[in-house]
Formats: structure tokens, sequence, C-alpha cells
């Protein structure tokens, strides 16, 4: 069993607003990501702040978990999930989405599956990485310790081992500004 986990605790800062709630493309932007994770086989888990209102969107089969500390950013939201997560043979790992990622397709995400499940896997675009990246089980107790806003980049950085593998703009696409909605590269 894999889980499949949504981050989705930012403040919004640079959007101005909500951007989650936002509609792109006739539904709101972190519909996109939940309904892709929707149609995966996997326990669900969402990672939310107190500032969205799940209200507004369909959260069928997800656990939702609130990041009561988010001012410590995106790490708090990380820890959180894998505790969540149940370690050992019962769990390979989390595979984890951003949900400000509209872009990110089903294909990718088997792709990114289809590795060695005992190794860090992630796409990258002209050497950026990109998303879901999918974490083992066998790395939770590193990733439980990783501070700041950075996600799980120092915990890849520690590890050579980490496979990537070069994908499309949509594993890097993110919705930062309402400026990022009109410059998709799409």
């Amino acid at each position: 069993m894999t889980t499949a986990v949504v981050l989705a605790a930012g403040m919004s800062k640079r959007f101005g607003k909500q951007k989650l709630e936002y509609i792109y493309k006739k539904k709101p932007l972190l519909q996109w990501t939940l309904d892709l994770v929707n149609n995966l086989n996997f326990r669900k888990i969402l990672v939310v702040s107190k500032s969205l209102d799940i209200s507004k969107f369909n959260l069928d089969d997800f656990e939702v978990a609130i990041n009561e500390k988010t001012e410590r950013g995106l790490s708090s939201s990380v820890k959180l999930a894998i505790a969540m997560c149940k370690k050992g043979k019962e769990n390979e790992g989390a595979l984890f989405f951003l949900g400000d990622m509209p872009e990110i397709d089903l294909k990718l995400v088997k792709r990114v599956l289809s590795f060695n499940t005992s190794h860090i896997v992630f796409p990258t675009f002209e050497g950026v990485k990109g998303f879901p990246v999918f974490l083992p089980s066998s790395y939770f107790d590193e990733a439980k310790r990783i501070k700041g806003d950075s996600g799980l980049i120092s915990v890849i950085k520690a590890h050579k081992e980490c496979i990537s593998f070069e994908d499309g703009w949509k594993c890097v696409y993110d919705v930062d500004t309402i400026d990022d909605l009109k410059n998709k590269k799409g």
C-alpha cells in the first residue's frame, strides 16, 4: 500500500487570496489534484491549513489533517502527513503532491511509480525537481526531522541513490500568482 499525500496548507501570500479555491478551467485549483489522486487506488491524505474552506471541494475517500503550524513552512505539512502514514510492510511509502499543481496527469504518476520503490523517485524538467515525489517509508524517520519551507529537498540532497528522470513542464508548473495562470507553458 502507498499513501497519496496532497499538501495544501500554504498561505497563498503571493496570490493575494486563497489560491486553491480559485477557479481554474472551471473548477477550483486544488480540485484538479484531488481528482487525479482519487483515480489512484491509494490511501489518501490531504493536509490543509485553517484558512482553506474544505467545504468547496469533493473530498471523497480523503483523510483531512489540519496543519495548525503553517508558519513553520512546508516541512510542518510533510511531517504531519508522515505522522499519519503507517510505516513498515503495510506501507511502501508516500507519494507527495502539491495542491497548486493542476497539470500533473496520471501518465506522470504511473511513471514515477514504475521505478524501484526502495528509492526516492521524482521527475525533473530542465534540471528542476518536480512532482509528484515518491518517498519510501524507510525515509520517514529522516523526513520527520526536516525544518523550514523546503519540504523534502534536504532528504533528497542527502541521498545520491534517488531516481530522477526528465519529464515535461507539467511536473514543475505550480501556481503562486495570478500571472502564473496567464503565463502557463502549455
